[in-house]
């Protein structure tokens, strides 16, 4: 019980979570820290049907920004993300480049979606 497991990947912390899981190391929550938040809470509750419920829900919302954050090396669309909402630049250095055109509206088009922009 004392044993912590945590998932990398945020696109599988559902399937992780309900299957014992705790939790994850995750990139989305850098941009969406409330709904990461309200989802790994919901997902941890898993005699309680209705928090089952949510928890598929939230990770619906947030299955497009996490694939948005890995269509390119990270940070880069990370980065991005963070400069769409308002939180930094999305300078990266060298040899790192920023986001692609496509990438940027892939991202940005996630976000919307996601209410948060």
């Amino acid at each position: 019980n004392d044993f912590i497991q945590l998932t990398g990947n945020d696109d599988n912390a559902l399937d992780f979570n309900s299957r014992g899981g705790v939790g994850s190391i995750s990139v989305t929550a850098n941009i969406a820290p409330k709904l990461c938040s309200d989802f790994q809470k919901a997902s941890m509750m898993e005699n309680n049907i209705d928090e089952k419920k949510e928890a598929i829900k939230l990770d619906k919302i947030l299955q497009p920004i996490h694939n948005s954050m890995f269509i390119e090396s990270n940070p880069s669309p990370v980065k991005y993300a963070a400069k769409l909402l308002g939180l930094c630049e999305d300078d990266v250095r060298l040899p790192l480049v920023r986001a692609t055109e496509p990438t940027k509206a892939i991202i940005k088009k996630a976000l919307v979606l996601a209410n948060l922009l």
